[in-house]
């Protein structure tokens, strides 16, 4: 297996993993299990989790909220099928203009909640989120691969970690 496609599935899982989290979080509170409230309290840095902008499963609210399960969902579910839509050894991102539409939904959605001209709701968070969370992997997955990449081939191929820490010293 290349090392470019380890580095992908590694990423793979750990995407795969951190969204699992989302939806085992009200499950496992659901079911009055301790663990669930601890994965509320490890995605709290990183989201409000207000209840009225969550969707819900099992009565309770996910590990974070609608836009934030959005953005990660589609972001895993681009993930997933990257390797069929772009080459994992291609260093090409695509032009930056298009992470800025992805944005724009998101971006009036906020203004017209914060201007008071329209509310924000669940579902607009929601599908704002699809958007900027499906372009990310085109951005994330060249970068990400060509820098494990390199890093990986210095230590394995240059005699490994004593190596690269003895030539920093020098």
């Amino acid at each position: 297996m290349s090392t470019p496609k380890r580095i992908y599935l590694a990423f793979l899982f750990l995407v795969a993993s951190w969204c699992a989290g989302i939806l085992l979080a009200p499950l496992l509170k659901a079911f009055g299990l301790g663990a669930g409230s601890f994965l509320y309290s490890w995605y709290a840095p990183i989201c409000h989790q207000i209840d009225q902008r969550s969707l819900h499963l099992a009565g309770e609210k996910l590990g974070v909220c609608a836009r934030c399960s959005s953005i990660y969902g589609s972001f895993l579910l681009v993930l997933l099928i990257y390797p069929l839509v772009q080459r994992l050894s291609s260093p090409s991102l695509p032009k930056r203009w298009w992470l800025f539409v992805a944005v724009i939904p998101m971006l009036i959605d906020v203004s017209l909640n914060v201007t008071g001209i329209h509310p924000s709701t669940v579902t607009t968070r929601a599908v704002t989120g699809v958007f900027f969370g499906a372009i990310l992997p085109f951005y994330l997955m060249p970068p990400l691969l060509e820098g494990f990449s390199q890093a990986w081939h210095r230590l394995i191929l240059r005699g490994g970690l004593f190596y690269a820490r003895k030539a920093q010293q020098t």
